[in-house]
């Protein structure tokens, strides 16, 4: 006779998924935009990078899901793509990374809980990002600003890194920072393990490229009128 498990405390329904607030709404928004400019920059064509789905992995109990606020897919299906994943049907999976953002009303859910569910899920990576902790306005026992947990070549699910960062991503061979201006926290990704050379956004990359356009056309304009110099003093010279 098979262990019986009880499932129940790890129900989530729509109910329990509450909306997120502005603040965290902001952190999700951006680090969705970073990790689509790297898949961008990176080629990686057939990846989905969204947030706040369901994802269920026990067929007989549709109910035991988790819903990451952000999360790295690997070959999606076609859109349009389902309000939920499940998976155990055809072209449902775990995601590959997920980031969970802690919030200050139940935080211990995604220290305690959060990667017991992802463990089981199937994910490779798990980040867990606590503005709180970058901000220094808690002092719980345990709580840091970055959390990783990663898939080991075994199959266990640990924690690799706890700290204030960069954190490494082997996943995305890529670094997670924690980045605050005194009165808000926010998670970054970087190229390099120091943290500095960070991933823009698109609206962030498009306005480097717009400034980088400017000062060609004025080093242009300068070397145009220089040019024009030139001539008008060689005329000069040969007239003389």
């Amino acid at each position: 006779m098979g262990l019986q498990v009880d499932w129940s405390r790890w129900y989530l329904t729509d109910e329990d998924d509450m909306g997120e607030g502005v603040e965290q709404g902001e952190i999700i928004r951006l680090v969705i935009c970073c990790l689509k400019e790297l898949a961008r920059e990176r080629g990686w064509e057939n990846v989905l990078v969204a947030g706040d789905q369901f994802f269920a992995w026990v067929p007989s109990e549709p109910l035991v899901r988790v819903s990451p606020d952000v999360y790295l897919l690997d070959d999606p299906p076609p859109p349009p793509w389902p309000p939920s994943w499940q998976t155990w049907l055809p072209g449902h999976r775990a995601p590959r990374v997920a980031i969970e953002i802690v919030s200050s009303d139940g935080w211990q859910k995604d220290y305690d809980e959060g990667p017991a569910k992802y463990a089981q899920l199937g994910t490779s990576e798990l980040v867990i990002f606590d503005p709180d902790a970058v901000l220094g306005e808690t002092r719980e026992r345990g709580r840091t600003p970055l959390t990783v947990y990663r898939r080991e070549p075994d199959g266990a699910f640990v924690r690799v890194y706890a700290g204030a960062g960069p954190a490494g991503s082997v996943e995305l061979s890529a670094w997670f920072v924690a980045v605050s201006d005194g009165k808000v926290a926010r998670i970054r990704v970087a190229r390099d393990e120091a943290g500095r050379d960070l991933v823009p956004t698109a609206d962030e990359a498009r306005k480097v490229a717009e400034s980088s356009r400017d000062e060609e056309r004025r080093a242009r304009e300068v070397a145009e009128r220089e040019v024009e110099r030139l001539r008008a003093e060689l005329d000069r010279l040969r007239r003389g």
